[in-house]
């Protein structure tokens, strides 16, 4: 622990002397700081919205660029004329003169209108202010959740309809999900919500039950992630931008659907004249997911003889509510956003199958639940000019539990049988077991933003997660397993230097400090003792872009990164995924390379093209395989450490669009991720898997939507919009493409769907009703080796929109 201590002192010394370092190359003299002169300003639109990443330039110099809110400081010279030149994608540049005497502490507002000549390519494709996202330095896209709010489609499905990205489900609605961004997957992958993690707020709020209309906007991060979003990805990031307005409003809506499915949203946001501001958002899902598989059933469970036959899932109820409530202050001198709150909510998800559709359970279930207290405290220009603070933290005092304690043998007809008697006790359909736990989760985490001149921007980020696992097991309450420590405390600490010094040429800088201390157990010959281990490193990185034109970007960037592992990996989740007290982080080499142009033609014709080249050079990567099956003949899952993994990729993004009406727009994305590990920890001979493409993860997919839009159909102010989606996978290889013959070898197969959708809105879009139809080939969907996605389906909602401005 000695030298532990001592490495970790030396490794903050080396941040500290970075910073040092930096205040000598670029120093603020004392003079500079108590006379030099800024301009603090506001960019908006016609409408009053933000306009965030804007290029600030002063005297033909390139200075800052707006930040998410769309505000800015910058340094003016003591004496001379200053000239202001603000620009952004789709608007008219603003040129104004600044005289001496308007310099203050004060925000002024800069209100660009949109230009109708450079706009028509942005209107005609429909990218909206979300393009300015995607305009950053990273290898970011952007998604206007927004404009399908009236859709049924959930978080997880629209993240699918990304270049790069998958979300494989093990079956409908409420069931477990990873998610891959350019073939890394899972937890490598980290998720944000408006810039806090939530990988491990637990079951009742995840991926794949937060409806779309909860969120307004989806950034989704390829590899490189900026600091701001502090963590560890390795693969990439998403960040959800929560519902929320800067005027009164209200967003309800319900759905309802096949196999008994029922969903409801309501989004309401309300600020008074003095600040007082109150939000809520609340949600419930509902669905018995009895939709139709095609299996090998057992008609006699005591013979054993398989037949095959199409069956409705019997045992696969999911029941999810959450409410979010946050009440504060805005728009204050000392605080432009001040919010308490707090997430309660809770849900029930039968249990059908395990990680085969061969193991089926028909009494197996797990509860979760969530209470979730959180603070945000946002300030620009906080103490001195142009220094911004985000300050937010949360604490989820929530419990996880997982109850099986039938021991019984069922088969797809819903029949069981008694399993026997054991001598020592009843057992369950897995292992009996009545398990709850609570994780006592803890997140936190700090942004600073400051211009140190009119160069040169400082970032800085924090972010503190901590697990302290503690469960028991009332039907085994001597067994020791339950009694063993099971903490993670992990800290992360970004500092990010940007440069826009070259006018159209951008910047940043940066390096990370990655902690992890873990207090575990190890099992030597069936006895447990304690397990400790801390760990630190160093990651750094640059991610840079240059305007050729107002229609044509280059990006690059590059990171060496650290993915710490998470509490379920280290140690179990109880259900499928057995411990691994003693996993290895993974990090590895990112590299992105990318461009993207729009061609216009005319004032009806523009095409988007975007494309983008990855390479990743992963060290310890970590993958879940099939570990061994338990003492009821269930497959388990561990995750393990592959120790050198190489990523050579890239996708292709077209999105063409004619009147600003009918949209058309596809992808593809191929991943070649293959075993770099030429001999095994204990063997000198060079491994058969060497080289081998990685198993299990899909290589070759695209997907691809169109949709027309009528205006003014039957009533005045209203649309009618028609879409239809195409989704496609390639077949893979579940175990490595080296092992066995090719008769012998698992596949999962070529996957095919389409969905089609019609939303019809009137009023200015305050009311709304869409309609989908999902998978209408009623094709057999797989993400997961045999384990079948929802049959053919149909969904209606009814949506309500009101805003006062």
């Amino acid at each position: 622990m000695q030298a532990n201590s001592r490495n970790l002192v030396y490794r903050y010394s080396i941040l500290l002397g970075f910073i040092l370092s930096f205040t000598i190359i670029f120093p603020l003299p004392k003079s500079y700081a108590q006379e030099q002169k800024k301009i603090i300003g506001h960019v908006v639109d016609e409408k009053g919205s933000p306009i965030p990443y804007a290029s600030v330039s002063l005297n033909g110099i390139s200075v800052v660029s707006t930040d998410r809110d769309g505000k800015f400081a910058i340094d003016i010279p003591r004496q001379g004329t200053i000239n202001l030149h603000i620009s952004a994608l789709g608007m008219k540049p603003l040129k104004k003169v600044i005289s001496q005497n308007s310099a203050s502490t004060k925000i002024q507002t800069f209100t660009l209108v949109e230009d109708v000549v450079s706009i028509e390519a942005i209107e005609i494709l429909g990218l909206s202010k979300v393009d300015q996202v995607n305009k950053q330095s990273f290898n970011v896209t952007a998604i206007d959740a927004k404009k399908l709010h009236n859709n049924t489609i959930d978080v997880t499905q629209l993240l699918n309809r990304v270049s790069g990205v998958r979300v494989r489900e093990s079956g409908g609605l409420g069931s477990q999900t990873a998610l891959s961004i350019n073939g890394f997957s899972g937890n490598q992958v980290k998720i944000f919500m408006d810039g806090l993690p939530i990988d491990n707020y637990g079951s009742s709020f995840q991926l794949n039950n937060i409806p779309i209309n909860y969120i307004s906007q989806i950034e989704v991060y390829k590899g490189v992630v900026p600091i701001w979003l502090g963590g560890d990805a390795i693969g990439g990031a998403i960040n959800l931008v929560k519902n929320t307005a800067i005027s009164n409003f209200v967003d309800a809506s319900y759905s309802y659907g096949s196999f008994g499915t029922h969903r409801a949203n309501l989004n309401a946001g309300y600020i008074a004249k003095n600040g007082f501001t109150l939000e809520l958002n609340a949600y419930k899902n509902y669905s018995k997911n009895n939709y139709w598989v095609n299996v090998d059933v057992v008609p006699d469970i005591t013979t054993g003889v398989t037949i095959s036959d199409r069956v409705r899932r019997f045992h696969d109820q999911y029941d999810n509510q959450l409410f979010n409530f946050n009440i504060g202050v805005s728009n204050k001198s000392w605080a432009d956003q001040l919010l308490f709150g707090i997430k309660l909510g809770d849900n029930h998800a039968d249990i059908q199958t395990g990680n085969r559709m061969s193991d089926v359970f028909g009494a197996r279930f797990k509860e979760g639940n969530i209470i979730l207290p959180n603070i945000l405290y946002h300030k620009n220009n906080f103490l001195v000019d142009g220094l911004d603070l985000k300050v937010q933290g949360s604490f989820n005092l929530g419990e996880e539990k997982t109850v099986d304690t039938v021991y019984r043998q069922f088969n797809w007809y819903g029949e069981s049988i008694p399993k026997g008697v054991k001598d020592w006790s009843p057992g369950g359909e897995v292992e009996r077991t009545l398990y709850r736990y609570k994780n006592n989760n803890a997140n936190a985490t700090a942004n600073l933003q400051y211009a140190l001149n009119e160069h040169n921007t400082v970032y800085f980020n924090n972010t503190f997660t901590s697990t302290n696992r503690i469960g028991d097991n009332e039907l085994q309450p001597d067994n020791d397993f339950y009694k063993q420590p099971k903490k993670l405390q992990k800290n992360i600490t970004g500092l990010a230097w940007g440069n826009s010094l070259i006018e159209n040429f951008v910047n940043q800088i940066f390096i990370k400090h990655y902690f992890q201390h873990v207090h575990a157990y190890q099992v030597n010959n069936g006895i447990y003792s304690d397990y400790e281990d801390t760990r630190n490193y160093f990651g750094y990185g640059i991610a840079s872009s240059y305007n050729l034109s107002p229609l044509t970007q280059f990006k690059f960037s590059y990171e060496k990164t650290y993915r710490l592992p998470i509490d379920d990996e280290l140690f179990g989740d109880v259900v499928n995924l057995t411990a691994n007290p003693q996993l290895k982080p993974e990090h590895s080499h990112n590299y992105n390379l990318g461009v993207s142009h729009t061609f216009q033609w005319d004032e009806q014709n523009a095409l988007l093209v975007n494309m983008s080249g990855i390479f990743r050079k992963a060290k310890d990567f970590i993958r879940y395989v099939n570990s061994a099956t338990n003492n009821n003949g269930n497959m388990m899952q561990t995750a393990q450490n592959q120790r050198d993994v190489n990523n050579l990729g890239g996708d292709l993004e077209l999105h063409y669009s004619y009147a600003r009406k009918l949209h058309i727009v596809g992808n593809i994305t191929y991943q070649n991720l293959r075993n770099q590990t030429e001999y095994e920890t204990s063997s000198t001979d060079v491994s058969i898997f060497y080289k081998d493409r990685l198993p299990n993860i899909p290589y070759l997919f695209g997907n691809a939507d169109v949709s027309y839009q009528w205006n003014n159909v039957l009533l005045h102010n209203s649309s009618l919009r028609v879409g239809a989606n195409m989704y496609y996978v390639h077949d893979y290889f579940l175990r490595w493409p080296s092992a066995g013959t090719t008769s012998t070898k698992e596949t999962i197969p070529e996957q095919l769907s389409y969905d089609a959708n019609i939303t019809y809105s009137f009023a200015n879009g305050k009311y709304n009703i869409g309609i989908d139809a999902r998978n209408i080939t009623d094709a057999i969907l797989y993400d997961n080796y045999m384990l079948q996605k929802p049959s053919r389906n149909f969904n209606v909602k009814f949506r309500y929109a009101f805003t006062k401005k």
